[in-house]
């Protein structure tokens, strides 16, 4: 229970930082709309919106391989723009005033690592994903479990990336060192967010079923930019809690807006 509250507590914080460089948000926006963006390249690109479209050609290899590309894409996007948000975060932790075209700048000096991560994370997913629609229950079970611990085990990746400048074994390995220090607060945190989250978007869909039953246009807008701001709100949070826990974890410095007494509680 300690480590939830100082979990939230960091959470907290996170906040208050987040407020002095809030145009940092604009990096998970330009992310979601980047990955929309593809998806409905590839959806209208190869003619899925056609009424009696020929979904057969997407079965076998085909559909593998596109799949695979599908997701080689999306995940050089989220993570490359992952990287800028933590660069971000970090340069306002070490008491800079990052911009949005310096954090930008950082992740795209580390791009190409970001593709080749994007490949691996691409690979591993595809695996556990056959694994789980060609198993029973408890081969779903497994392998839910397996795509959590490695979610958890390269929690670190990304901001070992882009600020230690190390390849992608070593960061792998230096991910999993990282979260056996930060173990408590890093599940703690995944957790919080996903409950503040939903507590928060609940209303927004609530007001927007509402307004749908008296005009479907406005509740569609009304959900859609609510959940859409929320979702955007909370991934700078995360950013910024992230590279808080990576702060402290890897250069034992107390980052800037968090106290000794705090973080030693939470690292302790």
């Amino acid at each position: 229970m300690g480590r939830i509250g100082r979990g939230f507590s960091m959470m907290k914080q996170s906040f208050a930082l987040l407020r002095k460089d809030k145009e940092l948000m604009v990096l998970p926006l330009l992310s979601g709309v980047a990955i929309a963006i593809v998806v409905a390249s590839f959806f209208f690109g190869m003619g899925l919106h056609k009424e009696g479209a020929d979904v057969e050609r997407l079965e076998g290899t085909a559909g593998v391989v596109t799949a695979f590309v599908l997701y080689v894409i999306t995940y050089t996007v989220a993570f490359f723009f992952q990287a800028a948000l933590v660069a971000g975060a970090s340069e306002r932790l070490r008491g800079g005033d990052p911009t949005v075209g310096s954090a930008l700048g950082a992740a795209s000096k580390r791009f190409l690592p970001i593709v080749m991560w994007a490949i691996v994370a691409a690979t591993v997913g595809m695996i556990l994903r056959a694994i789980q629609d060609k198993s029973e229950l408890l081969g779903k079970i497994v392998a839910g479990i397996a795509g959590a611990a490695w979610s958890l085990a390269t929690f670190f990746v990304v901001p070992v990336l882009v600020l230690e400048r190390q390849g992608i074994g070593g960061s792998m390995k230096r991910s999993v060192q990282l979260f056996k220090k930060t173990w408590g607060e890093t599940l703690t945190g995944q957790v919080g967010f996903g409950l503040a989250s939903f507590l928060l978007m609940l209303p927004v869909m609530l007001v927007a079923a509402l307004l749908y039953t008296w005009n479907p246009v406005v509740g569609v807008v009304v959900g859609v930019l609510g959940i859409g701001f929320l979702s955007v709100f909370f991934a700078a949070l995360q950013g910024f809690y992230v590279a808080a826990l990576y702060r402290y974890a890897s250069d034992d410095v107390v980052p800037e807006g968090f106290t000794q007494d705090q973080i030693s509680h939470v690292f302790g």
